[in-house]
């Protein structure tokens, strides 16, 4: 193998070593970006969640606070709303 032949293949080498650390810096920058995005997804997911709880238990306050106020309103609406899932259960 010529000097030059030689050369030629060292330069390639070294210029496909360079190329696969490129390579594995952009994968690794890509997986930690994706990482990251997940991260955040879901601390905005669990936030999201958190509020639709604390939203629920005041909604289930609020009714227990009606419920003791007007216990004979209460009674009234409960029996109308038995009354009417028992006439759409029993017409099927």
């Amino acid at each position: 193998m010529s000097t030059a032949s030689a050369s030629h293949l060292q330069n390639a080498t070294e210029q496909l070593g360079l190329a696969r650390d490129h390579l594995t810096v952009g994968v690794a920058d890509a997986v930690n970006s994706g990482v990251d995005a997940a991260r955040e997804l879901k601390a905005q997911a669990s936030e999201g969640v958190e509020t639709l709880l604390d939203q629920g238990k005041d909604l289930l306050d609020d009714a227990t606070e009606m419920m003791r106020s007007r216990p004979w309103a209460t009674a009234g609406v409960a029996l109308a709303a038995g009354f009417l899932v028992a006439k759409v259960l029993g017409r099927n």
